[in-house]
Parts: structure tokens; C-alpha cells; sequence
């Protein structure tokens, strides 16, 4: 563009610098005229300026907030994400237990049952250690399979020094009692110490175990839900 026509656009129609197509001088007034111009142009180049710092000042907020907005929205997605998982987790861990706790026990019953067939003292070291809790007793009977009375008998001395005061002894056969179990009788009262008891109360415990954890897994849900 150029000089005269831009100062046409900016000085407008009647305010336009005329030069006679066969000048090549130009008067005090025109160049006055010409002098003005520029300062304005100059004028016009700082106020675009500025416009163009205005806009790019103006962009990088507008991209600061929506990177904002895509991580508040991204952390939302991840904290539902979450939420999700930790649910699926409470869920797998309940049935987990439901299924973990038969199994286990299953397995020490095979586990015990091959220690009680291979080792024919095992029924010894179940009767002396039940004996330990009434070991202050003095009248004590002991009941169990015909097939561990022999190794019973054959430490009966080893069955007396788990005792204090002991008075009398005795050893027995019930039918009711399977290999490995034994119920033995005080003064005081009866011990059922039975495999099958024993599992009882393995399981129960193991349930009680298994309760205070999953109502914490569910408090924790609450807490995190409200």
C-alpha cells in the first residue's frame, strides 16, 4: 500500500493528501500533512501492539483455565474410578473369605489326618497339650481311640508330669471318639477335644476374624461415600 493511500484511510476522504500527477515536489502543507500521518501510523502500530499482548495475554488464560478444568474433570473421573475399584475390591475380598475359609480348613484336615496316620505318637502330643490347661487337676480320666490307647499307655509317666497334685489316672476307649481325638474327664468338668470340635472351633474363629474386617472394608465405604 501505498504512503498516500494509507494516509487517505487514515486521514478519510476530505482530509486525503492530493499530489498533481506531474509534481514531484511536495508543498510545506502536504508534508505537514505527511508528518502528521506518521505519527499516527506510529500511534496505530503501538495501540496494535498492545491489542496483539491483550489477545495472547487473553489466550493463555483462557488455556490455563481449561487445563484446569480438564484436570478437576480428569481428577473427578479418577476419584469415581476409584470409588469403583475399591467397591470391586470389597466385593472380591467378601467372597474371597467365603471361599478361602472351607478351602483352608479342608486342607488341614488332609494335612492333619496324613500327620495322624504316619505318626502313631501324634495322640500324645493332642492329649498332653489339652491336659496342660487342667493341669492342676487331680482326678483325671482319659478317653479315646481303641487304636492310640497303646501309645498312651506307653507314656503314661510322660501324661503324669503334666500334672501338679495327680491323684488317680485313668485311660479308656470310647467308640464315639475317632483316631486323634480324645475328651477327657476332671473333677471339674469335661474337656471334648474331638478333631471334629477342633474344627468348630477353628472355623468360628476364623469367622470372627473374617467379621471385624469386612464391617471395617464397609465403614470405610460409608465414610468415603458421605
Amino acid at each position: 500500500m501505498s504512503n498516500k493511500k494509507l494516509l487517505s484511510l487514515i486521514y478519510g476522504k476530505e482530509d486525503a493528501i492530493h499530489l498533481a500527477p506531474s509534481s514531484k515536489v511536495v508543498s510545506a502543507d502536504v508534508f505537514s500533512k505527511l508528518l502528521e500521518g506518521q505519527d499516527i501510523l506510529a500511534r496505530v502500530k503501538e495501540d496494535a501492539e498492545r491489542y496483539r499482548k491483550e489477545v495472547v495475554a487473553e489466550c493463555e488464560k483462557l488455556k490455563e483455565a481449561a487445563q484446569k478444568e480438564g484436570f478437576e474433570a480428569g481428577f473427578k473421573q479418577w476419584v469415581e474410578y476409584v470409588a469403583d475399584l475399591e467397591k470391586e475390591i470389597k466385593e472380591v475380598r467378601g467372597e474371597f473369605e467365603k471361599i478361602v475359609l472351607p478351602v483352608a480348613l479342608k486342607a488341614a484336615k488332609k494335612i492333619v489326618g496324613k500327620e495322624l496316620e504316619v505318626s502313631k505318637t501324634a495322640i500324645l502330643d493332642i492329649v498332653t497339650s489339652t491336659l496342660k490347661a487342667v493341669a492342676q487337676h487331680k482326678k483325671v480320666a482319659i478317653y479315646v481311640n481303641k487304636e492310640d490307647l497303646e501309645v498312651l499307655n506307653e507314656n503314661r509317666q510322660k501324661i503324669k508330669d503334666v500334672f501338679e497334685n495327680l491323684e488317680t489316672l485313668s485311660l479308656g476307649v470310647r467308640d464315639d471318639i475317632a483316631p486323634g481325638g480324645c475328651i477327657i474327664e476332671t473333677e471339674r468338668g469335661i474337656i471334648n477335644a474331638q478333631i471334629e470340635s477342633r474344627w468348630k472351633l477353628l472355623e468360628e474363629v476364623f469367622e470372627s476374624m473374617a467379621k471385624p474386617s469386612l464391617k471395617k472394608v464397609e465403614n470405610e465405604e460409608t465414610t468415603k461415600s458421605s
